[in-house]
């Protein structure tokens, strides 16, 4: 009884070490065993503000796991948008492009198997021509069963040059935003390929020691998975902005959709 229930758990391990991601917002504890490596395909599509906005955010991550329950991976993103803004009552279309580059490690400190929850530690910090970020997340998550569920506590420091156009010079202000994140994710697993289910994001942003808002979204997400391969499609419509208890679209989007695909090798 003891064999069995041995290789059930390690069988179960095994599956979800396969596919270490089941969402594309909120993460889970699982890392690469030393010497994998995983490519990852990410597409954000975000939509709607105050005015006509859409904005296209891609990235391409390449994982490497190096043992002793710590990865890392390496991120070039780039991203683009095209909207509608009015100052002093005119309106103009705009178009933004932005690129840059970002590195992460994530220590792994308990399984969500073989452990009562899993967990685990994350270091990310973000370069681009104008703006510096670190973020760090705390990951809590669990599978029992045909469910798995996790929870993220994340916070961003973000640093940011803007240029200013004063007489025949331009100055240079440097801000500085504080984002605090809540993410929670469930998914049941309908077969050996597919799960479904939904996440939850909160998002804070505080800008000059002032809170600015507090955004929430949630909606499905789909997974498929096979050997070697996975695929993830989240789609997360904003539903409130409880600190004024209208939507929030000066900052943010009334609807986000994201899928990201991967191949282990």
């Amino acid at each position: 009884m003891k064999k069995i229930l041995f290789f059930t758990i390690l069988l179960s391990a095994f599956q979800i070490h396969a596919q270490d991601r089941l969402f594309t917002y909120t993460y889970q504890s699982n890392v690469l065993n030393k010497g994998n490596k995983e490519l990852e395909v990410w597409t954000t599509m975000r939509n709607s503000r105050d005015n006509y906005y859409r904005a296209f955010d891609h990235t391409l991550e390449f994982e490497l796991g190096l043992g002793k329950n710590l990865q890392t991976a390496f991120y070039l993103n780039y991203g683009y948008a095209k909207g509608i803004e009015t100052i002093n009552n005119i309106q103009s279309l705009f178009s933004e492009n932005n690129y840059s580059f970002a590195n992460e490690w994530k220590l792994k400190l308990s399984d969500p198997v073989v452990n009562a929850f899993g967990s685990a530690i994350y270091l990310e910090y973000f370069l681009s021509p104008d703006v510096f970020e670190i973020e760090t997340k705390l990951i809590f998550d669990k599978q029992m069963g045909n469910f798995v569920q996790a929870f993220n506590i994340s916070s961003e420091f973000e640093f940011k040059n803007e240029f200013i156009s004063n007489a025949n010079q331009i100055d240079i202000e440097r801000e500085k935003e504080v984002s605090l994140f809540l993410n929670y994710a469930l998914s049941y697993k309908i077969n050996h390929n597919f799960s479904l289910g939904f996440e939850l994001l909160n998002k804070n942003v505080f800008e000059d020691n002032k809170w600015q808002y507090f955004v929430f979204s949630a909606g499905p997400c789909i997974s498929y998975f096979t050997d070697g391969f996975w695929i993830n499609l989240s789609c997360l419509p904003q539903f409130n902005d409880f600190k004024t208890n209208h939507l929030e679209l000066n900052d943010n989007e009334k609807i986000q959709t994201r899928l990201i695909f991967s191949y282990a090798f």
